[in-house]
This record gives structure tokens, sequence and C-alpha cells, in this order.
């Protein structure tokens, strides 16, 4: 490696800059860290659901861990209001419980990425399996809008 001249203010800056840029494979922290900060200034009018149930943990009891394949199964609350989901290898199926209709979002963490279905009369909704990573479940219906809290699908 050449030898820098420090004394020069413009090589000074440039060997600082390199120093500063993440490395290729560190790029992928750099992308999470800033959809972090993009989640700082989240919709005020959004309520946030509590995970209630969490069949992963129903599980932890077993030796040698959850079994592979098998759907995970939540439940978040808000109020009145729950939203069950169940989670496996084929998507995402939900209820909301009371049953309602409404707009249900599927949201990643990035926030870019987000699809939308309706959930009929009784409830029911699904997402086709396309995520992997920190998700979360907002819901618009008549009595206001929920999320659920962030989970790894």
């Amino acid at each position: 490696m050449p030898s820098r001249n420090w004394n020069d203010d413009d090589e000074l800056m440039r060997a600082l800059r390199e120093a500063l840029l993440p490395h290729p494979e560190e790029q992928h922290v750099v992308a999470a860290a800033r959809a972090a900060f993009r989640w700082r200034t989240a919709d005020a009018d959004v309520e946030l659901a509590s995970l209630l149930y969490d069949s992963d943990l129903d599980q932890s009891v077993l030796v040698r861990g959850p079994l592979h394949g098998t759907p995970r199964t939540l439940v978040f609350g808000r109020g009145p209001v729950n939203v069950e989901i169940e989670v496996s290898e084929a998507g995402i199926e939900g209820q909301l419980v009371p049953p309602e209709a409404g707009e249900v979002r599927l949201v990643t963490a990035s926030g870019a990425d987000a699809e939308t279905t309706t959930a009929d009369e009784v409830g029911c909704f699904a997402f086709p399996a396309r995520r992997r990573g920190p998700i979360r479940i907002e819901c618009t219906l008549r009595g206001g809008r929920i999320a659920t809290e962030w989970i790894t699908a």
C-alpha cells in the first residue's frame, strides 16, 4: 500500500470517507437501521395491539425446540379487538375477533413493499408466503386502526 500524504487535507478527507463507509457485507445492517429510523415517525393514529399468545412459547418446553414446518399461532389484542394469525410456509392466515370486515395490511420493516387485502364479513384474511424477516399486521376497522407488534415470519 502506498504511503499517504497526511498533510494534504483532500487526501486525508478521502481516507476518512473510505474508513467510514460500510463494507458491502454490512450494508444490510445499514439498511435495517435506516428502516428502523423511519418508523420513529409512525402514524400516531395507529394503536398498538399487544402479543397475548405465541404458540412458539408453548413449544419451548420441548427438548429440541420448536418443530420445523409447524404453523405458528399468534394472538394480538387491543381493547375488545383481537387479531389472530397463523404463520406457516403457505403464508399468513388470520381472523379479526369479534368478526368485522376491514382493510388489512402486511407491512415489512422497510415499509416499501406492503401488501393489502380485505377481511371478509367474518373477519378472515390471508397473505401468500412471500415475506421473510420482521413484519406486522395493520388493520383499519370501523373503530379505528390497530397494528400488531413486530414479528419475524
